[in-house]
């Protein structure tokens, strides 16, 4: 697997909590050292949360299709 997709998925996993306890502080360690890693990690979050936004969005738009459709 190519190294930056690795990272990817280990960021992932250090902000759903599902990393061992020792590879949590590894990452936890390498974010208080690597400004790269920081900058990585900031735009993993916000792209987590603009896929929220956009689902929250998408269903708005929906209820509001189904509530037209049934109460005109």
């Amino acid at each position: 697997m190519r190294p930056e997709l690795e990272e990817v998925q280990l960021l992932e996993a250090y902000l759903q909590g599902s990393l061992s306890e020792e590879q949590q502080l590894e990452v936890s360690v390498r974010l208080l050292w690597d400004q790269d890693w920081q900058q990585k990690l900031a735009a993993q979050k916000r792209a987590y949360q603009a896929l929220r936004l956009a689902g929250r969005q998408q269903l708005r738009h929906e209820l509001d299709f189904i509530y037209v459709r049934l109460f005109g």
